[in-house]
């Protein structure tokens, strides 16, 4: 036939590694993918949980040291644990309430006249249970948020008043 045409190699090995090659480069980009995707779903659980730690701290050190002149007491109202701060304003007496109902830590701001009930009260954050605690002007909560997640949040009372 012809001389001047010459037989060249066949091309499939050269094919064969080009594919393995894009093969392992796409079987790399999905597992850091995935991966990665982990990583941010335990970074953004991790932040929730810190963060639903420091607004239920903030909540009760808040209303603690902001009503410490007044008297402190807890209460048992309708089977429920309520923190109460007792202000006497211009000679009515005024019940700031913090507790937890309907699956929220609840605060609730009324004359002393109106009568307690779960439902009162502004829904400030999501929590399964509220049990305040005070012994020797030191204010003793435990919040357990819905994640299961506990902590203890400790208020000195400088005032006094305190009364279990």
């Amino acid at each position: 036939m012809s001389a001047w045409k010459k037989q060249q190699p066949p091309m499939r090995i050269q094919n064969v590694f080009i594919f393995l090659l894009l093969a392992i480069f796409a079987i790399s980009a999905i597992f850091l993918t995935a991966l990665s995707a982990q990583v941010y779903r335990d970074t953004v659980d991790t932040s929730n949980r810190n963060n639903t730690a420091r607004v239920a701290a903030a909540i009760v050190r808040g209303a603690a040291q902001g009503e410490d002149a007044g008297n402190v007491s807890i209460r048992q109202e309708g089977g429920v644990p309520v923190l109460v701060f007792t202000n006497d304003y211009d000679g009515e007496i005024y019940l700031r309430r913090l507790f937890c109902a309907g699956g929220y830590l609840r605060e609730s701001f009324t004359s002393e006249e109106w009568e307690f009930e779960e439902e009162m009260g502004e829904p400030l954050m999501e929590v399964t249970s509220f049990e305040p605690k005070i012994q020797d002007n030191m204010l003793t909560a435990r919040v357990t948020t819905p994640d299961g997640g506990q902590q203890e949040i400790y208020v000195y009372l400088r005032a006094g008043g305190a009364v279990e």
